[in-house]
C-alpha cells in the first residue's frame, strides 16, 4: 500500500561561489565626512530614480527632504552654516553577484510503501514557489520604497539576468517526476536549489551643490558628482531558473524507513 504525506520541512545547508562585476565609477565617500555617509546614502536613495532636494547639516549628517518651492526658498535664502543644499537623482547599478547553493528543501508529498514485499511506483508531482527577497545594510532616514525599489533593482541592478532569474517575478512552478519506494520505506523528493544575490550600491547623481551664495555641479565642490558609500547596499535574492521556470538546482531522491505505529495506521 502506498501512502502520500503532505511536504515536510526544509533540510541541509549550503556553500556559497562568488563572481564580481565592474565597479560604479562614482566616488566612494563612506571614509570622506565627518558624519554617516552609509545612513546618508540609503536615506536620499530609497527607491526613487526621480529627481529629489535636500538639506544637509555637513556636521551631523541629518538630512531635510524639500519640495521644489521650499529648495526655491532656500536657494534665494540660503540657510546658515552648516547647512548646505544639493538635488539630483539616484541610479541603482549592479556593484557584485553571486550564486550559491540554498538549503535542501523537500518539494514533493511523501510516498509511505507500507507493503513487506511489493515495492511501489508511481508518478509523483514537485512544485513549489520561486523566491524573490529584498534586503538593504542599514536603516534610512525616511524609509525604504519597497514596492518601487524591487522594479528599479530588477531592471538596473539585474537586467542582465532577467532570463535565468526569478527576482520580482516569483511564481509557483511544478513538474512530474516518477519514484520508486521499496518496501516498508517512505520516499520523497528534494531540491538543493541554486540562488543568485545582486548587491547594487546605490548611486546620487549630482545636479547642483549649494553653500551661501555659491553654487556647483559636484559634491561639496570637490570635483566629483556621483557619490557612493561601500557600506550602503541592497541585495536582490531570487533563484536561477531553468529555461521553462523552473529552478535550477540538484534533486535528491531521500528515503527511510517506515514507522509501523505512526505511518501504516
Amino acid at each position: 500500500m502506498i501512502k502520500r504525506v503532505g511536504i515536510a520541512a526544509a533540510l541541509g545547508l549550503t556553500s556559497v561561489l562568488t563572481c564580481v562585476s565592474p565597479a560604479s565609477a562614482a566616488t566612494d565617500i563612506m571614509r570622506a565626512e565627518p558624519f554617516d555617509a552609509n545612513k546618508l546614502m540609503m536615506s536620499i536613495c530609497n527607491g526613487s530614480t526621480s529627481t529629489s532636494y535636500w538639506k544637509i547639516n555637513v556636521q551631523t549628517g541629518e538630512l531635510q527632504r524639500l519640495t521644489w518651492q521650499k529648495w526655491a526658498g532656500d536657494k534665494a535664502f540660503p540657510p546658515a552654516r552648516p547647512w548646505e543644499l544639493f538635488r539630483g537623482h539616484c541610479s541603482y547599478p549592479e556593484s557584485t553577484s553571486w550564486t550559491w547553493n540554498g538549503p535542501e528543501k523537500q518539494v514533493s508529498d511523501t510516498l509511505v510503501n507500507c507493503s513487506h514485499r511489493a515495492t511501489g511506483n508511481q508518478q509523483i508531482r514537485e512544485g513549489g514557489t520561486t523566491t524573490s527577497t529584498t534586503s538593504n545594510s542599514v536603516t534610512a532616514s525616511f524609509g525604504i520604497e519597497w514596492t518601487i525599489i524591487e522594479k528599479v533593482l530588477a531592471v538596473e541592478a539585474g537586467g542582465s539576468y532577467t532570463r535565468t532569474w526569478s527576482y520580482s517575478k516569483a511564481k509557483d512552478w511544478s513538474r512530474t517526476t516518477g519514484i520508486s519506494v521499496p518496501p516498508r520505506r517512505k520516499a520523497w523528493i528534494a531540491q538543493r536549489p541554486v540562488m543568485r544575490t545582486v548587491r547594487s550600491n546605490p548611486v546620487f547623481h549630482v545636479d547642483e551643490y549649494r553653500w551661501g551664495k555659491t553654487g556647483v555641479n559636484s559634491w561639496r565642490g570637490r570635483g566629483y558628482n556621483q557619490i557612493t558609500s561601500y557600506g550602503a547596499y541592497y541585495d536582490a535574492v531570487g533563484n536561477v531558473v531553468n529555461s521553462d521556470g523552473t529552478p535550477s538546482g540538484q534533486i535528491v531522491f531521500r528515503d527511510r524507513g517506515v514507522n509501523s505505529a505512526a505511518d501504516c495506521r
